[in-house]
């Protein structure tokens, strides 16, 4: 990939850690203090969402939180829809001949900008940062305490899926019974 637009995607994703306020700057004493261990290890992920001749690339910031010991813990898992939902929704939007324009359904499908950076953490994380979070003297010298979930620590998505679960129902939606992230708007969806 061009190293001139890695640096830029680099400096595209460091503006929307800063601005989401996804860590607090600390010193590494204070996270050896509350935990007894160093931070967790971040690193870059680059991809070229374009080709050769048109790159697009993006980086992301990622935690490097492997599966340890307590790899069975059941607060961990983050559900996905199913399959067959997508399969439901897709044809009832495609079954809707005779339907008066006011009533047809439509399907919306919406990409939140940096997700996880809206899900507060609920327990304390400590993340070493590369040098793109780093003032000249102090890369080494500090960590981030992280406010919200970064992308590769074990709870993200769990912390997501609760943050998103709680926005849609106090809004009126309700959550599905046979899979925890799909909801429904009775007012808002026209019956079958």
């Amino acid at each position: 990939m061009p190293a001139n637009l890695v640096r830029a995607a680099r400096l595209e994703e460091r503006e929307g850690v800063l601005k989401h306020r996804v860590f607090d700057k600390v010193p590494f004493d204070e996270c050896y203090k509350n935990t007894g261990k160093a931070p967790i290890g971040t690193r870059w992920v680059g991809h070229n969402k374009g080709d050769k001749a048109n790159p697009d690339i993006r980086c992301r910031w990622v935690g490097r939180e492997f599966k340890g010991r307590d790899r069975d813990r059941d607060d961990l898992f983050a559900a996905t829809p199913p399959l067959e939902a997508k399969k439901v929704l897709f044809a009832m939007a495609a079954c809707q001949k005779g339907v008066h324009k006011s009533k047809l359904k439509k399907i919306g499908l919406i990409d939140i900008k940096k997700a996880y950076f809206h899900a507060e953490v609920k327990r304390l994380i400590y993340v070493e940062l590369p040098e793109e979070f780093c003032e000249p003297g102090e890369y080494g010298h500090v960590c981030g305490r992280l406010n919200y979930s970064l992308y590769g620590t074990r709870d993200a998505a769990s912390n997501w899926e609760e943050c998103y679960g709680d926005a849609l129902i106090e809004i009126g939606f309700k959550q599905g019974q046979s899979s925890p992230c799909i909801f429904h708007h009775p007012k808002r969806i026209y019956p079958l």
